[in-house]
C-alpha cells in the first residue's frame, strides 16, 4: 500500500535528487537529477504556498466554459423542495455562493512551476504567520530554474536525437536550485513538518549537495 501527500512526495524527489548527486556512475545520473531537483522545487514551492487552503492557492480556477459545461452535471446541488427542476443556468451563474461552490467543486489542475514559484515570491501568498519569510531570487538562481526546467522537458519529453551534454560544467545550476529549495523547504517557515525525523532528512539531504 503507498501512502503520499504533497510533503512527503517533495521529500522523495530530494531524496532521489541527493542519491544521483552522490553516485555519479551511473550512466544517466544527471538525467535523473535534474528531473528529481526539478520534482522537488515544485514540490516544495507547492508546500510553502498552499498554506491552509491548498485548493485556492495552489490549484487552477476553471474558465466560464468549463464551469457552463459542469452545470447539468451539479444540478442536484440547486434543486429547490419546491421546484424539482433545475434553476434557468444563467440564474445559477449569477448566485455567487452556488458559483464559488462549482468552482470548488471544479478545481482540479495544479499550477505550473512558474506560477508557484511566483507565488513564492510573492508576500500574499507566502505571509502566512509572522514567521514566514518570502522568497527573493537572484537573477542567477531565475538562470538556474530556467536550465534545470528545459533540462527536465528535454528528458521528459525525449525527441528523437542524439543529446551531448558537458556536466562538469552545470555544477552552478545545482547549486543555485538546491539553494532555492533549502529555503523553500527550511528557511520560509511556510513548511509544516509534523514529524520531526522529516526535517531532520530533509537538512541532511540538503547538506549532501555541499560535501
Amino acid at each position: 500500500m503507498l501512502r503520499i501527500n504533497e510533503l512527503d512526495n517533495a521529500i522523495d524527489y530530494l531524496e532521489k535528487a541527493s542519491f544521483y548527486y552522490k553516485n555519479r556512475d551511473d550512466k544517466y545520473w544527471f538525467k535523473w537529477l535534474t528531473i528529481s531537483l526539478h520534482g522537488a522545487l515544485y514540490g516544495f514551492g507547492v508546500c510553502a504556498v498552499q498554506g491552509s487552503s491548498a485548493s485556492l492557492r495552489v490549484l487552477k480556477t476553471p474558465g466560464k466554459k468549463k464551469i457552463n459545461e459542469l452545470i447539468p452535471l451539479l444540478s442536484e446541488l440547486y434543486l429547490t423542495p419546491d421546484d424539482p427542476y433545475p434553476n434557468d443556468h444563467q440564474a445559477v451563474l449569477a448566485d455567487e455562493h452556488t458559483l464559488a461552490l462549482m468552482k470548488r467543486l471544479a478545481e482540479s489542475d495544479l499550477n505550473g512551476i512558474g506560477t508557484i514559484l511566483t507565488k513564492c515570491e510573492d508576500p500574499d501568498f507566502m505571509m502566512q504567520n509572522t514567521e514566514s519569510k518570502v522568497l527573493k531570487k537572484t537573477e542567477i538562481q531565475n538562470k538556474a530554474i530556467e536550465k534545470l526546467k528545459n533540462y527536465r522537458d528535454d528528458f521528459a519529453h525525449f525527441k528523437p536525437k542524439g543529446l551531448t551534454i558537458v556536466t562538469d560544467t552545470e555544477e552552478w545550476m545545482i547549486d543555485e536550485v538546491v539553494s532555492v529549495i533549502k529555503f523553500l523547504a527550511l528557511e520560509s517557515n511556510n513548511v509544516t513538518y509534523y514529524n520531526l525525523d522529516d526535517k531532520l532528512n530533509v537538512e541532511s539531504l540538503i547538506a549532501n549537495f555541499n560535501k
